[in-house]
């Protein structure tokens, strides 16, 4: 029977990424009912003494290469990325949004864009993510000894999340400046450690937290250019059930922690064209950001005793990102919008660990760059509610080659209706649904690949892969338009 699973983004109190894999306690000690056969797991003090020994003698050697990587699961976006960042453009599968818009989150992709709407605003978002993918396990064999895992696959490796994202901006003559906080990268993936494909990963956590400051200056009534320095905070933590080392009774289970953070700096460039009167084209650039994750890893035997501790880094790189949308005021109703955006996931080809004392890992991920295709439509039922809907194709930087279950990513299909109701003339309301068709895909992994020599082989199929993405906003005008006064009449 497939194991349950859960995920988790939070967008609270704690900044930056986390990633971890947690261990199973029902692993270690006498032989579990779901324990590999044959590793003959013993339980007197001899035998755990001599795995103890094994395990400060293979620890740093070991470790290293199986926590080298903490992925995410079934994203909302290519790769680990999170496009949760507006209601507003959700409603048309995020078609326009460097093209300026009424919703403020299109600074967070063309910087030029804060200049749209004058005067004083404010938006709060938040994102309800309900996503669902099953990985169906074909074969699996433990490492070393090679023996069968069985086929005990995950129903859902993913859960559901809440992710919030603000935005404020002041427009005035040619000037204008605004300030993002939103969540570009994060998930979680979640697998019991008695799964078949346990050595491949069985909990993830990402979080990830961006403040961007913006401005934007009007060259003239055609052009509008603008930049923004953006700040990244991350923090990182791996846990994972692994092989530790080799004694006469069999292979020994332990687990490795890897704990680290950095801050990173980022920039953002764009400009905002008018083409007519009531269509726009902009282009913006986010630049790549590069952290050095820098803390420390840790070994525990299978009792949580503390084996080791030695300094250690990693080195990530965030991809550098270009979207280019337009916008189009047909008449008083009818507005047409449109995105096409490149991702340069192919820039994430190995990530690197450090640890002092022991030998440098190196993991191929083998990730290909993600392109993003949306179009969208806007109907103005009357002066205070707008309907939209949108359309969008996706392509995964992850393909079958290299897909994992920490990151079981695909190709997928966006589907989005929204709407927005202005209450007065100052507050206004977005609402937004999506629901994403993720397509199935494979995952082949083989001890072959150094990287997996401690891993043994995995084959499986990712089926049923799906989100559900329920957003709101509320936007604020400070500096709404004085009413009209109304001139008497006299006979």
């Amino acid at each position: 029977m497939a194991a349950e699973s859960r995920a988790r983004v939070d967008g609270g109190t704690r900044i930056g990424i986390l990633m971890t894999y947690r261990a199973s306690s029902a692993l270690i000690g006498a032989p579990h009912k779901n324990s590999d056969a044959g590793w003959k797991c013993c339980s007197g003090g001899a035998c755990f003494m001599r795995h103890i020994r094994n395990l400060r003698r293979f620890a740093p050697g070991v470790v290293i290469p199986v926590l080298a990587l903490a992925g995410a699961g079934e994203a909302s976006a290519g790769g680990f990325g999170l496009r949760e960042q507006s209601s507003y453009y959700q409603g048309t599968s995020f078609a326009g949004v460097a093209a300026g818009g009424w919703g403020l989150a299109s600074m967070y992709w063309n910087p030029a864009a804060i200049s749209f709407v004058p005067g004083l605003q404010v938006e709060g978002n938040v994102s309800y993510v309900a996503p669902h993918a099953s990985i169906d396990v074909n074969r699996a064999t433990a490492p070393i000894t090679g023996t069968n895992l069985g086929t005990f696959g995950v129903s859902d490796i993913v859960d559901n999340a809440a992710i919030p994202a603000m935005y404020a901006s002041y427009a005035w003559e040619r000037w204008a400046v605004g300030v993002s906080v939103n969540a570009p990268f994060g998930l979680v993936t979640d697998a019991p450690c008695n799964w078949s494909g346990r050595f491949y990963g069985c909990y993830s956590r990402i979080y990830d937290v961006n403040v961007q400051g913006n401005v934007a200056y009007k060259v003239n009534d055609w052009l509008v250019i603008g930049g923004g320095v953006s700040v990244n905070y991350m923090d990182a933590r791996l846990n994972q059930a692994q092989i530790n080392g080799v004694s006469t009774a069999g292979p020994v289970l332990g687990t490795g922690q890897v704990d680290g953070d950095d801050v990173g700096l980022g920039f953002s460039l764009g400009a905002l064209f008018t083409l007519a009167p009531g269509t726009t084209l902009g282009i913006g650039y986010r630049s790549s950001i590069d952290l050095n994750l820098t803390g420390q890893v840790s070994v525990y035997a299978p009792t949580g005793q503390n084996l080791a501790m030695f300094p250690a880094n990693a080195g990530l790189t965030l991809p550098d990102q270009v979207t280019a949308s337009f916008r189009s005021q047909l008449n008083p109703q009818w507005t047409v919008s449109g995105t096409v955006e490149w991702t340069n996931w192919s820039s994430l080809q190995k990530l690197v660990v450090v640890p002092q004392g022991a030998s440098i890992s190196v993991l191929d991920l083998g990730w290909r760059d993600g392109w993003f295709f949306s179009g969208g439509v806007e109907y103005q039922w009357d002066p205070r509610l707008a309907l939209r809907t949108g359309l969008a194709y996706e392509i995964s930087p992850v393909t079958d080659d290299v897909r994992n279950p920490r990151l079981p990513d695909s190709n997928r299909i966006w589907l989005s209706v929204g709407a927005t109701y202005a209450w007065t003339n100052q507050l206004s309301m977005d609402l937004a649904y999506t629901h994403i068709f993720g397509q199935s895909g494979s995952i082949n992994l083989s001890p072959a690949d150094p990287a997996n020599a401690l891993r043994g082989s995995l084959s499986a199929q990712v089926s049923d892969a799906y989100v559900d993405i329920v957003s709101v906003a509320l936007r604020y005008k400070f500096d709404a338009p004085q009413p009209t006064a109304v001139a008497l009449i006299t006979k």
